[in-house]
């Protein structure tokens, strides 16, 4: 009953749940923007998502690769 309830909601609501869970991964290159004394690096990508990676070896202003699904935070 809660599964049809959630299923209802998505349908209602014209939320594609294919689009967040089978997203296609984008790879692009993009600049460290910041660096904090934790060490982490965050990113900003083409979509306009800044993203974190912890433990970042990278400086400000080094080119990196980053893999990611459209509007979603996490880098993979």
């Amino acid at each position: 009953m809660i599964v049809a309830g959630i299923a209802i909601v998505f349908l209602i609501s014209g939320f594609q749940v294919r689009d967040v869970l089978f997203a296609p991964n984008i790879t692009e290159e993009t600049q460290v923007i910041i660096k904090d004394e934790q060490g982490t690096c965050t990113v900003q990508a083409a979509d306009d998502v800044p993203r974190t990676k912890s433990d970042c070896p990278y400086d400000i202003d080094d080119t990196i690769s980053i893999v990611y699904k459209r509007e979603q935070p996490p880098i993979s």
